[in-house]
């Protein structure tokens, strides 16, 4: 058992890039995961890797055997998933990256019953906003909220559509006067999320046509949930996605602007690295979303 150990750890500094994300990713100190592939250069009597300050390279005997021992440990990984998903406990660590609004608001609520379900899983959830690499940082799994599921070298499984609205509290709308078009944006505060692509342009649909329309104003964050209390603060109009404006708008708090001129719906998606052996753990955990994101 410890030369497939050693191998597995190889294979993981190979494909991390280096001992420390080696040592994050399997939740070992990086002077373990040192040994563990010293010992497996010992017992080849071969050196398998060049290290230096900057970077790590293979020998020519590190890339013969990580081409056959990443083969047998992914075919091996695929058996276990076979078995496993045979007698219907998915079992280990689960990782899983979300942006942070979503993941505060949705995801952690469904969380309970989740792990009632699955017993045997640990989650662990890093929500972030930014574009996580999901293989270099060791993630199962990603969850996006998108109008723009271009293609990637990434695997996306939609799991909803959630509209796309602008919003605005009664009070500002009073104060500042209702927009009517799209155009009409250009005269009012609109609060801006840093973290898109072309903050300053907002998109709709105008005579069936996508239509940019530059806007700005006195706020722009990359926090949905600050967005969210500024706009219910009065400090301006907010494009948000209706899962999370709910409540809001059966209040009477937040008011629905331009419905006629709507964009396409926003995507709520799951990302993983390939769709080749899913693991078990992923695949129940993504088809949980999606049943719950039905009931939303």
């Amino acid at each position: 058992m410890d030369t497939l150990t050693d191998l597995a750890v190889f294979v993981q500094v190979i494909e991390r890039g280096s001992f420390t994300a080696a040592a994050e990713h399997l939740e070992l100190s990086k002077a373990v995961v040192s040994k563990y592939v010293g010992r497996l250069e010992k017992r080849l009597g071969a050196r398998l890797l060049n290290r230096t300050t900057r970077r790590l390279t293979l020998t020519e005997a590190g890339e013969a055997l990580y081409a056959r021992a990443s083969v047998a440990l992914a075919d091996l990984a695929a058996a276990e998933a076979a078995v496993t998903e045979l007698t219907g406990t998915p079992r280990g660590r689960l990782r899983i990256t979300a942006p942070v609004h979503f993941g505060e608001v949705w995801l952690a609520p469904q969380l309970r019953e989740f792990c009632a379900r699955y017993p045997d899983l640990r989650l662990e959830l890093d929500l972030d906003n930014r574009l996580v690499d999901l293989v270099a940082e060791g993630f199962d799994v990603g969850l996006r909220i998108s109008t723009d599921m271009s293609p990637t070298s990434l695997v996306a499984r939609p799991l909803a559509r959630t509209r796309l609205l602008t919003v605005a509290t009664p009070a500002y709308l009073a104060a500042r006067g209702v927009p009517r078009t799209p155009a009409d944006l250009q005269h009012h505060d609109c609060l801006g999320y840093s973290l898109d692509r072309t903050p300053s342009e907002w998109r709709y649909r105008v005579n069936g046509q996508r239509v940019a329309v530059r806007v700005g104003g006195r706020i722009r964050c990359n926090n949905d949930g600050a967005l969210k209390r500024a706009v219910l603060d009065g400090l301006g109009i907010l494009r948000f996605p209706a899962l999370f404006l709910k409540d809001e708008l059966a209040s009477g708090a937040l008011v629905p602007l331009l419905e006629a001129y709507e964009p396409e719906p926003a995507v709520v998606a799951a990302i993983f690295p390939t769709r080749r052996n899913l693991a078990p753990k992923v695949r129940v955990f993504v088809d949980f979303l999606a049943e719950r994101l039905q009931l939303a």
